[in-house]
């Protein structure tokens, strides 16, 4: 009887239990979602999926819903379409700046079957490396199909119109980076496109645009002038205005030749500022006096990599000796890699009364043998200070619109040595003055060029009668008295501005004539 009373109960629960179930209307079955691709070139996402199996115990699907990402996570539905449509496209979204993703579930009677498992876009992005002048493309996998990726096919074209581009690349589906070669400043779109393994379904990207442009180089650069001057050298250059590039650097070298001057390579200056244009070189001062130095301009892009250089241009060392009344000059060769005429401009300069008088004394072009003699005679007596200095400019002659390219040389200096000239007599009483314009009464030297000089008179006995700078001797005794008749012996100093010292000694007969 007991036993009775339990079965009875246990079928009046399992019976409620169906009548409760019975109550609810079952699930559609959820749809099979097999793709999301893009339009490339508007970025709008179309989903497409099959309707679910039929199965006796779910009802049909009375339509389709789509959902997206919600911000504050989960998914937020967006739309529905009926149950005879297998294919949405989203115009309220876009996938050009992003990966966008969906989910999709069968519309039901009362609820909503599951949702499928997501599917996400391709999104791919591209760097241009100026450097190898190679895009990098790299993009996500396809969500959706696990590892059921067959390849991805690549597609690049300098036409925006992506619905003409042909096939460009192809890589394994487990890859998502592919490099592709290309020129520098050109438009690239590109776009990649999944291919699902063992079935016709394709997934495309974004399309996404790259400029494969790099710094414009310095359609121009050039050392315009060297100015050489005591322990410095001032060089003058200029550097296209245009250039995008922002590293240079100036270079010296001390050979024309590249093979054996890349060993004597000193980086003199490095700057960023192509409008910079002048530079004092004090480094090594007292070798740039004696041997030429080469300078040149290089300029790097941003891979480091130098793209243009300047003209190669060097300083001249000039010499100068003196034998006599000439001086002889000469100087080094300018380079020019164009083999361009080169003229030779000599200057000399002259001292009289402080100031300085420049002239052009030479000129010559592309000779075989610098070198030039100057003859200073006719400065003689014309009150010039016994040292001459000179220049020379180097002019590269070049085409009719561009200015030449100029270097001086330091000015170096050399002594003359003058001409001295005494008489040997001298009457203290006379009042007559030479054609020369000596007068008899003194007794003083005529140099040649303008001097300084210190002037002693000895007696017969060996004893100082007249000391004097710059001032001859007019006779008489320390005492203020004629000197007796009779010969004396006078030493000479000239002294010249350089310091260079000429002495002579002799005798002077003092001697009167008649009173004039």
């Amino acid at each position: 009887m007991h036993l009775h009373r339990v079965f009875t109960f246990i079928l009046i629960i399992i019976a409620s239990g169906c009548l409760a179930q019975g109550n609810q209307e079952p699930k559609p079955l959820q749809p099979t979602f097999n793709l999301l691709t893009l339009n490339p070139g508007t970025g709008k996402p179309t989903l497409t999926w099959f309707k679910p199996k039929y199965n006796p115990l779910n009802p049909n699907p009375t339509g389709y819903i789509i959902y997206k990402p919600h911000e504050g996570g989960g998914w937020m539905k967006i739309d529905s379409v009926n149950a005879d449509t297998y294919t949405y496209t989203d115009n309220n979204n876009s996938g050009l700046n992003r990966s966008i993703r969906y989910v999709i579930a069968s519309k039901g009677p009362t609820e909503p079957s599951p949702l499928t498992p997501p599917h996400g876009s391709i999104y791919v992005t591209a760097e241009y490396d100026s450097c190898s002048n190679k895009i990098n493309i790299a993009w996500n996998h396809y969500l959706g199909w696990g590892n059921q990726i067959d390849k991805y096919n690549l597609y690049i074209s300098e036409n925006e119109n992506w619905q003409e581009f042909t096939l460009t690349d192809t890589t394994k589906g487990v890859q998502n980076i592919a490099y592709y070669g290309v020129s520098p400043n050109k438009d690239y779109y590109i776009y990649v496109e999944a291919k699902k393994r063992d079935e016709e379904f394709y997934s495309k990207s974004n399309l996404t645009h790259i400029n494969t442009r790099i710094a414009k180089a310095p359609q121009f650069m050039f050392i315009d002038s060297l100015i050489a001057e005591d322990q410095k050298n001032k060089i003058h250059f200029t550097i296209d205005p245009e250039t995008e590039f922002n590293r240079f650097k100036l270079i010296r070298w001390e050979s024309s030749d590249s093979i054996r001057s890349i060993f004597t390579a000193k980086n003199i200056f490095e700057f960023a500022d192509p409008s910079t244009t002048y530079l004092t070189d004090t480094s090594d001062s007292w070798a740039a006096r004696s041997r030429p130095f080469y300078y040149k301009i290089d300029a790097y892009d941003g891979c480091n990599s130098i793209k243009k250089v300047s003209n190669l241009s060097n300083t001249i060392i000039i010499r100068a000796r003196s034998a006599g009344h000439k001086s002889t000059v000469s100087w080094e060769k300018f380079y020019s890699a164009q083999q361009n005429t080169i003229r030779y401009d000599l200057y000399r300069l002259a001292y009289r009364e402080g100031t300085s008088i420049s002239e052009l004394i030479y000129q010559v072009e592309n000779p075989n043998k610098t070198e030039y003699t100057d003859d200073l005679s006719i400065f003689e007596g014309q009150g010039y200070l016994p040292h001459f200095c000179y220049y020379v400019e180097a002019n590269e002659i070049l085409e009719e619109d561009l200015t030449s390219r100029v270097s001086r040389s330091r000015t170096i200096c050399t002594p003359i040595d003058p001409d001295v000239i005494m008489p040997n007599a001298i009457d203290p009483l006379s009042t007559i003055i030479s054609p020369e314009g000596i007068p008899r009464n003194i007794f003083a030297p005529t140099i040649s060029f303008e001097s300084t000089y210190k002037l002693i008179i000895y007696s017969r006995g060996g004893s100082v009668v007249y000391e004097g700078n710059g001032k001859g001797w007019d006779g008489r005794l320390p005492n203020g008295q004629l000197a007796p008749e009779g010969t004396y012996v006078y030493r000479l100093e000239v002294i010249s501005e350089l310091r260079k010292i000429k002495s002579k000694t002799g005798t002077v007969t003092v001697m009167y004539g008649p009173k004039q």
